[in-house]
């Protein structure tokens, strides 16, 4: 076959499983059978393997990367994903009417109206028309890179018609239909089932293996897109763009009239077990786009959408018992025991009561029966005591007066609702000061899980924190953890050992300090020295830290148990990356990129321009200080000139840095400056 006679035939071929995928998968329609289908794929495969020029990022048969990664990256969002405020009530959504018609000097908004899928929420980034990126929600700034992942989901086009940088957003779901399969075949298979298929879906886009995920029968649906350059001016008009480029998107009503919207809310609620995937709820959006802008956003929420969930599933049940746990700053925390009770297919049988006040005003005594609700099918809470139940052999719960753990003094300070142990060598605030320290957004320990830890401590191998570093597998063994495990959890404590300096500082549990607070230290206070040696007027110095929170962090670091600590933790081994200072050259600027750079990608020269202190825009304009010029530059490269913006090759730009391409790199991807202290 000569090369133009395979180009025709390659280009039908994708053409061709493009519209059956989106008749199968989108449609839920298909035409041809499966080893028809199948047929097609086949040739193209032996097509692209024949004329390797022939293949495109975007042909079908590119959906499976085929490389395992070691571990999911970060990657910087676009835009922020931001989160929806609840609503439970009619009474509070026509309250979020009143609030945004006052708020627009409007009489009557139109708002679109669509199902709120309980799935996984992604961004999806197009360059040139080509899917380029994706990743989950994070924490809303940064989320973790699922992009081979996410481009295994046949209803997700791999190209759209347009050539401008474009972010979708939506939903990654399973259906129940195969979410049912797919646990009876982890069920055959001797593997633990999934409790729901958001966990499914959660579990199936987080695997490492990207083939493992194309097995998954995992589905997208679109709601939103942004672009600093493609726009559209309403809600509806999105969706139905959405369409357009083939994404599978939700049915939706347009209507500004309230009892309309709960009527469809009703139907829905009604309707919710016919539709293929979970929703829990509506989502209400103001349908004019420029009323976003207008509108904006409280803290992370935006102020021109809502969720209205659906009334929580309920169960009556009955309090076996309250049992106490310790948490890592000495919070007594009761807990629930339940005769366990199933509700949407999980079984519950223990349920947190908060604190003692909580117990209180429930009037909550032990052998009550209860109200059991899961609010937004998640967290279950007993929202009522049936008191007319009462038979009088009910207990009533009392506040300990020692430590259920370590016997120690139980205390209650200031205005605070908790009761704490006072004994910071509580051993199950030693334990629970470990557990957190080596999960997610701290140490990240892949593997070690609590029952693990729980294992290890109590046969005397960790006493704190430092000591999981000096672990090593055979200990893990005689621990009942299995061969291959141990190796793969000592590998695990290895890799972690290198930690981000905001990340360290936040694994060290200080009282009030989460990530973001953890950041604003780890700007502050290089190297860590600084940190310890800290007066409590430059914690109060600090925009974003009251007296409450700068005493909290002055007294950690008094306590010269908590010195030694750190310094136990350095001497193991653990190193810390610290974050690059301000003196970079590219401090402040303000920095535009365009055509393809040889070194970097783009995530990468973004990650890279943002750790050293500079600004990344997606156009140039006088306030634009460089534009970096890579191979096939576009119109920005045009307009830098015209406007007399310095414009500077890759090369220039590393030479800019003061820096060497492999130090850059490290930045890049996150590996930054490595110092250990003491």
């Amino acid at each position: 076959m000569a090369i133009d006679e395979a180009k025709r035939r390659v280009e039908e071929l994708k053409e061709l499983i493009r519209y059956h995928d989106y008749k199968y998968y989108v449609l839920n329609s298909p035409e041809i059978t499966d080893s028809e289908y199948d047929n097609l794929f086949r040739e193209l495969v032996e097509l692209e393997k024949k004329f390797p020029e022939l293949l495109t990022p975007d042909s079908p048969t590119q959906r499976v990367s085929g490389k395992v990664a070691e571990g999911f990256k970060e990657i910087k969002h676009l835009f922020s994903m931001y989160s929806l405020s609840n609503v439970q009530t009619y009474d509070e959504f026509l309250e979020f009417v009143k609030r945004t018609t006052k708020n627009l000097g409007v009489d009557k908004v139109e708002f679109t109206v669509e199902p709120k899928f309980d799935g996984l929420a992604v961004e999806i980034i197009y360059r040139d028309g080509i899917l380029d990126a994706a990743s989950t929600r994070g924490d809303g700034e940064v989320g973790e890179d699922v992009t081979n992942n996410v481009k295994t989901i046949k209803n997700i086009p791999l190209s759209i018609p347009i050539k401008e940088e474009i972010a979708i957003y939506g939903e990654v779901v399973m259906h129940r239909e195969d979410f049912i399969k797919l646990n009876e075949e982890r069920e055959n298979e001797g593997e633990p089932v999934f409790a729901n298929p958001r966990n499914a879906a959660a579990g199936s886009l987080r695997q490492l293996d990207p083939s493992i995920t194309a097995k998954r029968k995992l589905r997208f649906y679109a709601y939103y897109l942004r672009s600093n350059t493609f726009k559209v001016g309403k809600q509806s008009e999105i969706i139905d763009t959405l369409n357009s480029w083939k994404f599978s998107i939700p049915k939706y009503l347009v209507s500004s009239n309230s009892d309309e919207i709960y009527s469809y809310y009703t139907e829905v609620e009604k309707e919710r077990h016919n539709i293929p995937y979970d929703i829990d709820g509506i989502v209400v959006k103001v349908n004019n786009i420029e009323y976003h802008r207008i509108l904006g956003e409280v803290g992370r929420d935006v102020r021109w959408a809502i969720a209205w969930k659906f009334k929580p599933e309920q169960k009556v049940t009955k309090v076996k018992n309250v049992v106490v746990q310790v948490g890592r700053t000495g919070v007594l925390t009761p807990v629930a025991e339940l005769e366990p009770v199933e509700i949407k297919g999980a079984t519950i049988s223990r349920v947190s009561l908060h604190n003692y006040d909580e117990i209180e005003r429930l009037g909550l005594k032990i052998g009550d029966k209860v109200v059991v609700e899961r609010s937004g099918d998640v967290i279950p809470y007993i929202s009522k005591v049936l008191v007319e139940e009462r038979d009088g052999t009910e207990i009533d719960i009392e506040v300990p007066q020692n430590c259920p753990v370590c016997g120690g003094k139980v205390d209650k300070f200031g205005d605070e609702v908790a009761y704490r142990c006072i004994n910071a060598s509580c051993k199950a605030q030693v334990l629970e000061r470990i557990k957190y320290a080596i999960s997610k957004g701290k140490f990240d320990i892949v593997g070690l899980g609590d029952e693990i830890v729980e294992k290890i401590f109590n046969l005397g191998y960790i006493k704190d924190i430092a000591d999981v570093f000096s672990l090593d597998s055979r200990k893990l063994f005689l621990a009942g953890v299995g061969e291959k495990n141990s190796v793969k959890i000592y590998e695990s404590i290895q890799k972690s050992k290198v930690i981000e300096y905001d990340k360290f500082i936040t694994a060290l549990g200080i009282r009030y300090v989460g990530e973001q607070t953890a950041k604003l230290l780890a700007n502050k206070f290089i190297p860590i020295d600084r940190l310890i040696n800290a007066k409590l007027e430059e914690f109060l110095d600090i925009k974003g830290i009251g007296e409450v929170v700068a005493n909290s962090i002055y007294k950690f670091f008094r306590d010269e148990n908590n010195v030694k600590l750190i310094r136990k933790m350095l001497e193991n081994g653990v190193k810390i990356i610290y974050p690059t200072k301000e003196e970079s050259p590219i401090s402040s600027k303000t920095i535009v990129v365009t055509g393809t750079l040889k070194n970097f990608s783009r995530q990468d020269i973004i990650n890279l321009i943002t750790k050293l202190g500079g600004k990344v825009s997606e156009s140039v304009s006088s306030k634009t200080d460089y534009v970096i010029v890579g191979e096939s530059p576009g119109s920005k490269y045009t307009k830098a000139k015209e406007l007399g913006i310095k414009t500077i090759s890759e090369e220039e730009f590393i030479s800019l840095t003061g820096r060497t391409l492999p130090e850059l790199l490290n930045i890049a991807k996150g590996k930054g400056n490595e110092l250990t202290l003491f």
